[in-house]
């Protein structure tokens, strides 16, 4: 539960947010939850967990692999970031850092099967090295 400033009560309700995104890599997993465009970092409801922060994520380009299945083993995510890796190194764009590993999953664990769950994994890159041909 959340609650808003000001409230007495036990906090308002929020429904699951899509992406769920766990970024890992840099010796601590965390993981992110998108908050819905009817909120902005004023109006949201405040987490009642201080370990939870709310913060402004800045635009961004990401390099992004997709695909469906249950969420991804380790060894599935060090592939795919191969992938993505060996693809950027062949357009000549170059990721923000090598030890930062996002992986966004697109569904509600408990009611989507996996053969429909969609997953992608993800790698922040310099968006000075993105030209409008490359990010498309």
């Amino acid at each position: 539960p959340v609650r808003v400033s000001g409230q007495t009560t036990d906090g308002e309700s929020m429904a699951m947010t899509a992406p769920v995104r766990v970024n890992g890599g840099t010796g601590k997993t965390k993981v992110s939850f998108v908050i819905g465009s009817k909120y902005n970092l004023q109006s949201a409801p405040r987490p009642l967990d201080r370990n939870i922060r709310l913060r402004n994520v800045p635009s961004h380009h990401l390099a992004v692999r997709k695909f469906s299945g249950p969420p991804p083993s380790d060894d599935r995510v060090k592939l795919e970031r191969k992938r993505i890796d060996s693809s950027l190194s062949d357009s000549g764009i170059r990721p923000v850092t090598d030890k930062e590993t996002l992986v966004y999953g697109y569904h509600d664990p408990v009611v989507t099967p996996n053969f429909l769950r969609r997953n992608e994994v993800a790698v922040m890159v310099d968006s000075s090295t993105v030209t409008e041909t490359t990010s498309k």
